[in-house]
């Protein structure tokens, strides 16, 4: 009898330490996907969005298989530091820090795996050495904006224009890449540079309205300072008749007259791709540095400030906003 009553209760263990298995096994069957953004921008929640939508056509179901968790710094990289730490302690089977300023952050303060997204200048930024040879566990990928074709597409819609603002933030990586583009691209173009720095979004309004009757147009850098004040940067233009030439078509939606974008929904399909394959398992991923041909435009804006926009540059528009 004892070594029945033995027998019996070595069965009930196995069979409890067997569900127990299967139920952490239903638990871990739901990845968890850990989303750090600096922002609320319409090219961030389009390429959050996008990511999203890729990982469902991937066979990733929210609520099925998985879960994500979003953490949003508010417009401050301070504030990124513990945004990345909080989704880091949940441990999720990847982290998605959006944006250079927040990847940075990532790259040294998380522990899980990462695929960064709308990251300028990777290498530049310190967030990996090299674009084809990235740390196992870390990729991403790239929105370095088209600076030739921005530049190229402004000289086409003022073609007299000769002193272009371009303001930015220099303790930016983003900025910090970009302005070197700028400088070098804006002579051949005719473009004699007036630089407007600013350290925070809260300057812009008062440096731009000391500039901006000396000069012909204004051009914002592709730092989220920046990005952040483009309100402030679009009331001094309209108020004194100037165009404004930004980077992505959500700023062109909210007023910018023109761009030339990377696409911030491919940026975010791309991004969803990078999940998938490190959700699979895959850890050795090369970066992916997103196409920048799109062509943004707003006529309601050029209205505005008394400008036509040439019917060369209509035709090419990947999608114009207002009235047509």
């Amino acid at each position: 009898m004892k070594n029945k009553y033995v027998t019996s209760f070595l069965a009930l263990l196995l069979f409890a330490l067997s569900c127990g298995g299967c139920h952490r096994q239903k638990e871990t069957g739901i990845k968890k996907v850990a989303i750090a953004t600096l922002m609320t921008h319409p090219a961030l929640d389009a390429d959050i969005q996008n990511m999203k939508l890729e990982l469902q056509s991937e066979g990733f179901k929210e609520g099925e298989t998985i879960q994500y968790i979003v953490g949003n710094a508010n417009g401050d990289p301070n504030l990124a530091v513990t945004v990345v730490r909080e989704l880091d302690r949940q441990n999720p089977a990847v982290l998605v820090p959006i944006t250079t300023p927040v990847a940075q952050v990532a790259v040294k303060q998380a522990k899980s795996p990462i695929v960064f997204s709308a990251v300028t200048d990777p290498v530049g930024a310190g967030v990996v050495p090299s674009l084809n040879s990235p740390p196992a566990g870390i990729t991403g990928v790239s929105d370095a904006w088209p600076y030739q074709a921005q530049l190229n597409l402004a000289r086409q819609i003022v073609p007299t224009a000769k002193r272009l603002a371009v303001v930015f933030n220099p303790g930016e990586s983003a900025s910090q890449y970009g302005i070197v583009r700028i400088r070098e691209i804006a002579p051949t173009l005719g473009f004699d540079l007036v630089e407007v720095p600013v350290s925070n979004s809260q300057e812009i309004l008062g440096a731009l309205r000391l500039k901006i009757r000396s000069v012909d147009a204004v051009y914002l850098s592709s730092d989220n300072t920046v990005i952040e004040g483009m309100p402030a940067a679009l009331s001094v233009c309209l108020d004194n008749k100037k165009p404004l030439f930004v980077g992505d078509s959500g700023t062109v939606e909210k007023g910018g007259l023109a761009a030339v974008s990377v696409g911030y929904a491919g940026v975010g399909r791309s991004t969803g791709r990078l999940v998938a394959r490190m959700l699979r398992g895959e850890r050795s991923i090369p970066v992916v540095v997103a196409n920048g041909d799109e062509i943004f435009l707003n006529l309601d804006t050029a209205k505005r400030i008394g400008l036509v926009i040439p019917e060369s540059v209509r035709q090419h528009a990947t999608r114009i906003f207002g009235e047509q």
